[in-house]
């Protein structure tokens, strides 16, 4: 280690502050500081307390620290906030009236219920849209502002309208025994606030806590460590505030920078030696950071003098752009340089990967998108989990509704009505009401149907109690004939139920803990799953991800797409200087994922949210020193001249006039392909530059070609 890096592993006891710059080593530090405090005889495992900001990141803690002390590391409270905020609430909770086997709502859920209250409200939806009032009752838990005190502190009408769904909404998260991730937060603070206890137990037991990414902490994660620490005071919190780019989800970077105010004996460590990337990449981000005047001075360095210099690359649109990155991902592969899987490509907003998405697909490159349609968000994952909630927890009304009706059981509209009514008019859930099916006013067919889905949940919840969590799932999927549904009426069919495949194998992993508790662990760890944790580092092809998701890991080559204004910056930041200051920090870490090579690409035409828009090159792009730059190597031209005037850079950039395209393909056609045989036509489309087609073969299953590059021919 360096000197820095030793100072911060062996500290003296008290708080203490580690300003981590990127790629300098900081989770060596926290797993070293852990293994020093054990060897030191300073704590117990079972006496320290390490909270991440990924799952991923706690597992790879985990793995180091056991491999440096040559021992199991279980007995340390090592997880994400949210992961030991549920810890918390299921062993101490019930002081507080909390149920300890609740369930956890994800975003899905939430949005589904705040839907579900606002058409009670008869709320329209296109005037308040759903989302907005899912973010402000985010805020206000963010925050630990009781539903009651934000209804008193509203200021507009929005504000009014989100206070009175969230009292409905928390309501309904009551009866059905469940939290949200906000409140795995917000309640444990309360708990705490609530029942000094149950605090001083916590107190007494965690001598030293360590906090990873302290600038993306929220103010309820704020409360929750304060709280924590006050009793031994041996508070060790790393981070880096210029990466602090979660604003939008109620992170301050003003806890990071008023540690030293909270904690005025506080030790400080700064870590700027950089083991990450060259010189080059260092110096270009430093010069875009430095801009902001909220930070704490740092300037990483490090040992890999030079490299090549940061590519700064001008095309005409977004296709351009995507053929650009696509054509020198290519070369650095065929030179032997790197692999596909060194790549990365970034961008500000989700919706930019939809022309390089297309791009890769024609040209047959493979990539691994990272934040699209994630596993545990496809129908036929969330059918499965929706019954295992169910097993867990019958009283769970979105689960039921869920799958009351999957596979279809001869149950209209109407009859899951009359269901709806006789319950709410009975007081009771769904659930109980199907023990009274004599009492209701339905059809033979329907009562047998519903009979059938009481009896297939008690099978399997009394098997939950006896067997191993993959033994419940095959169970549940032969008594509800889920196989034959997802499979039957769909090209993807086979694919659907390969994913309900990859969950039972998921399932199997928790198959050593006792009955009833491994289904408990598996939903637990699956509804605090994050995209990143959920990344394949196997995969092969380049990786497509966006700036705010990117964080934490790194590349040797590193594309950055849509440094345009209005866009990155973001055109919602602009009025805004604490919102342009994390615009800021937001390059900053994309440059700074890099290690060997940096590329960041600009359109003068863009066409996004349904409109082509003319746009400046991002203001972060002319903060960079010329002499960083490369504007050239062999890709379209980098900064523009300022003295050329916008109808020559027009004509400079604008690609060759595209071939006329002819659709060659239809739904049912007999094709034959070179390598893979015979198969059959699904579906042809047309994009701006060639014929997309998927096609069904014989032996290898569903592709996906470009006609004008696969070599396939019409029988």
């Amino acid at each position: 280690m360096n000197p820095p890096q030793r100072a911060a592993v062996t500290a003296d006891d008290g708080p203490l502050l580690i300003f981590a710059g990127a790629g300098s080593g900081k989770t060596r530090v926290l797993t070293h500081r852990i293994a020093w405090l054990i060897r030191q005889g300073r704590a117990e495992p079972g006496e320290i307390l390490a909270v991440t900001f990924t799952n991923k990141a706690a597992r790879e803690m985990r793995g180091r620290v056991e491999h440096l002390l040559n021992l199991t590391a279980g007995a340390i409270w090592m997880g994400t906030f949210h992961a030991i905020g549920v810890r918390i609430l299921r062993r101490d909770g019930s002081a507080d009236g909390i149920d300890r086997h609740f369930v956890i709502y994800d975003e899905a859920d939430r949005l589904s219920v705040v839907k579900r209250v606002m058409n009670e409200l008869r709320l329209d939806e296109k005037r308040y849209p759903p989302g907005g009032m899912v973010a402000l009752i985010s805020r206000a838990k963010d925050e630990v502002i009781s539903a009651e005190d934000q209804a008193r502190a509203a200021g507009t009408h929005n504000e009014e309208l989100a206070a009175q769904i969230r009292l409905r909404y928390d309501a309904f998260l009551e009866q059905n025994n469940a939290l949200d991730f906000d409140d795995l937060l917000m309640r444990a603070v309360w708990l705490f606030d609530r029942h000094p206890e149950v605090l001083e137990k916590y107190q007494k037991r965690f001598k030293y806590i360590m906090v990873d990414e302290y600038q993306d902490t929220n103010r309820a994660q704020y409360l929750m460590v304060r709280h924590l620490a006050s009793k031994h005071r041996n508070l060790c919190v790393v981070g880096d505030d210029d990466q602090s780019i979660y604003m939008f989800r109620g992170a301050d970077v003003r806890n990071i920078l008023s540690f030293e105010h909270d904690y005025p004996d506080a030790q400080i460590v700064k870590l700027e030696q950089n083991y990450r990337s060259t010189q080059v990449i260092l110096d270009a981000a430093y010069h875009v950071i430095k801009a902001n005047p909220n930070r704490a001075e740092k300037r990483l360095w490090t040992d890999r003098p030079g490299g090549p210099k940061v590519v700064v690359a001008q095309t005409y649109d977004e296709q351009e752009e995507a053929q650009a990155v696509a054509r020198e991902a290519l070369r650095l592969v065929a030179e032997g340089d790197h692999r596909l899987g060194d790549i990365a490509i970034l961008y500000r907003t989700n919706a930019q990967s939809r022309a390089l998405e297309e791009v890769l697909l024609r040209r047959g490159v493979p990539y691994r998108l990272i934040g699209g349609l994630r596993f545990y968000e496809r129908r036929e994952v969330k059918d499965v989990l929706a019954y295992l909630r169910l097993v867990a927890n019958p009283q769970e009304t979105l689960s039921f509704s869920r799958v009351i009706n999957v596979p279809r059981r001869k149950l209209g509209e109407k009859s899951l009505a009359q269901l709806g009514y006789w319950a709410d008019a009975h007081g009771m859930s769904a659930w109980d009401s199907l023990s009274r099916l004599d009492e209701m006013d339905l059809t033979s067919a329907a009562k047998l149907a519903l009979a059938d889905f009481r009896d297939l949940i008690n099978e399997v919840r009394a098997a939950s109690l006896e067997r191993r969590l993959v033994e419940v799932i095959d169970l549940l999927l032969l008594r509800s004939a889920y196989e034959r549904y997802v499979k039957e009426g769909s090209a993807e069919g086979e694919e659907r139920w390969a994913n309900v495949l990859e969950l039972r194998g998921l399932a199997s992993e928790y198959d050593g803990l006792p009955p009833g508790e491994g289904l408990q662990a598996f939903l637990e760890d699956v509804a605090l799953m994050s995209d990143v944790d959920t990344m394949d580092d196997r995969a092969q092809g380049m990786t497509l991800i966006t700036l705010h998701m990117v964080k934490g890991l790194e590349f040797p080559v590193v594309f950055m797409l849509g440094m345009e204004e209005g866009l990155f910056p973001h055109s919602r930041s602009l009025d805004s200087a604490a919102g342009l200051e994390e615009e800021r920090r937001l390059a900053y870490v994309g440059m700074t994922r890099a290690k060997d090579r940096l590329y960041l690409f600009h359109a003068f035409r863009r066409h996004l949210w349904g409109s082509a828009n003319l746009n400046l090159p991002s203001r972060f792009l002319k903060d960079i020193p010329r002499d960083l730059v490369d504007g050239s190597a062999g890709l379209p031209a980098g900064i523009p001249d300022p003295s050329m005037a916008p109808a020559r850079l027009v004509e400079a950039a604008r690609p060759a006039a595209p071939v006329e395209l002819v659709q060659r393909f239809a739904p049912g056609d007999q094709v034959e392909h070179r390598a893979w045989g015979r198969g059959s036509v699904l579906k042809s489309t047309m994009t701006r530059t060639d014929e997309e087609i998927i096609v069904k073969f014989d032996r290898v299953g569903m592709k996906i070609l470009a006609v004008s590059l696969a070599p396939i021919v019409k029988v």
